[in-house]
């Protein structure tokens, strides 16, 4: 990637990621690219596809940023804001411009179609934060700091609730890459949401964790 590129999402992108929820927060954008290109990587050698990685990571980075207007329809902003982004364009034509914003847009977890390229199928998935104790620190940490109101066995029912809702056998996600990685993280999954007394036992010791010295 062009020295000048990667400084700008280094200092310009990336920090805009300090000011989001934990959720989605610096860690969240270091692990959403770094899946990005793995993915990438994984797939150019599988099957060939010929996958740009400066591209992946780019979507990556960007994918989040529609955060800043608001969390309701926030892929849609991320996607206008890669058009709108005039340093991007100093870099890439019209069309991967295009690319770019529509693969941020279709990495919604609530997307009603498949996305449009491979790139949106790679930030997809990267974004699913699909390790088990990912799926459930998030949306802790999303409710310590927008439902304060709950107490300790609120935030671990709503939580699970959330979790199996999305994550569960029967849930709204979906997958769209033939990741190894993936399958084995979501049978996991599966087996402690199936299970949900114990699986309530390990969201409190995240919850715990996550609060410790916090009263």
């Amino acid at each position: 990637m062009d020295k000048r590129l990667k400084d700008y999402i280094d200092n310009k992108i990336k920090p805009m990621y300090r000011t989001f929820d934990k959720g989605h927060d610096v860690s969240h954008f270091n692990f959403v690219t770094k899946n990005c290109i793995k993915y990438a990587k994984e797939l150019n050698e599988k099957i060939g596809y010929g996958i740009d990685l400066d591209i992946a990571y780019i979507v990556g980075a960007y994918h989040d940023i529609g955060i800043s207007c608001g969390r309701e329809g926030h892929a849609l902003s991320s996607g206008r804001m890669v058009r709108e982004d005039g340093y991007l364009a100093l870099f890439y034509d019209e069309q991967t411009i295009e690319m770019i914003a529509q693969a941020c847009e279709d990495h919604s977890s609530h997307l009603d179609h498949e996305p449009r390229s491979i790139y949106g199928k790679i930030v997809a998935d990267a974004d699913r934060n699909n390790t088990v104790y990912l799926v459930f620190s998030r949306p802790i940490k999303y409710g310590l700091k927008n439902e304060s109101y709950l107490d300790r066995e609120g935030h671990i029912n709503r939580v699970y609730e959330f979790a199996n809702n999305k994550f569960g056998r029967n849930g709204y996600v979906r997958y769209w890459l033939d990741i190894a990685e993936t399958r084995k993280e979501q049978q996991k999954l599966w087996d402690l949401l199936d299970h949900e007394e114990a699986c309530k036992q390990y969201i409190a010791g995240i919850y715990d964790e996550i609060t410790k010295g916090k009263g």
